[in-house]
């Protein structure tokens, strides 16, 4: 039996599942998250807050190989994403993997360059295998850009992306940076490339929807609703509100009703106290 109730703010509405999935992680539960999210992914498989919310929970509960498949999933999408390298680099150390491990590090550590986690897990790699931490030029290219400095990152982006042409990461940067400091032009070209090289490359349909024409915008619709069906992953990430239709009501049995409303309840109780 299914419900599928039209009370938004209710027990069909994403938005509500999302928000009491992200309240049970901040709660460090990452075991009631987990019976949460397949709900929402068994209808939005592309949905990127939940692939985000799968990967913290995995991180919280240091099932580092279990996030594996997830992080690569979601780097897809945001090949930015700094918790997915930290979960790859984590579960290459698990496995014994050390040289691997500090790559992959160093790959979050470009993106997050004073997160405490990631700088120790550079570090910790660095003892068996590797170089010394340091502020290389991708690094400082995403300084410049959590520093509002689009035009500086985009120009030391250039150079990195011609000298690494196969580094989604750097191209993504690249990007957000042409696309910030208002070189449309240069930033809808690149935006076209990338979303025919990845379907699934969010960026490149932001800012086709953001910044390009008529068809541009039109080709974007799409793939945005399957990635971010109510525009949580963009707000959180780019700091913009897209416009959309009215988010999709979830279908869910009645059990998965029930589970949604204790768990509520459960977060509701935990919070008050």
């Amino acid at each position: 039996m299914q419900t599928t109730g039209a009370n938004r703010g209710g027990v069909n509405d994403l938005s509500s599942w999302r928000q009491t999935i992200d309240r049970l992680l901040g709660q460090n539960r990452p075991g009631a998250a987990l019976r949460l999210l397949p709900v929402i992914l068994r209808q939005l498989p592309h949905y990127l807050p939940a692939h985000r919310q799968m990967l913290l929970a995995f991180w919280q509960a240091r099932r580092w190989r279990d996030g594996q498949s997830w992080a690569l999933r979601l780097l897809r999408a945001d090949p930015s994403q700094e918790l997915a390298w930290a979960v790859m680099a984590n579960a290459a150390e698990e496995i014994g993997n050390p040289s691997m491990a500090h790559r992959l590090w160093l790959s979050a550590f470009e993106q997050a360059p004073y997160n405490r986690q990631i700088r120790a897990g550079v570090v910790r790699t660095t003892l068996t295998h590797g170089s010394p931490l340091a502020l290389n030029q991708a690094a400082l290219a995403t300084l410049y850009r959590h520093g509002g400095h689009w035009a500086q990152a985009a120009t030391i982006y250039k150079s990195l992306v011609a000298a690494h042409p196969n580094r989604p990461d750097l191209q993504n940067g690249y990007l957000e940076s042409l696309w910030q400091s208002r070189q449309a032009d240069a930033a809808i070209d690149v935006a076209h490339e990338l979303a025919i090289r990845e379907q699934q490359w969010l960026l490149a349909w932001l800012v086709s929807a953001e910044i390009g024409d008529d068809d541009d915008r039109a080709l974007a619709h799409a793939p945005l609703a399957a990635l971010d069906a109510d525009g949580a992953y963009v707000a959180a990430r780019y700091g913009i509100q897209m416009i959309h239709t009215a988010p999709p009501i979830l279908s869910v049995t009645t059990q998965e009703a029930q589970l949604f409303e204790e768990m509520s309840e459960a977060v509701d109780a935990r919070g008050s106290v």
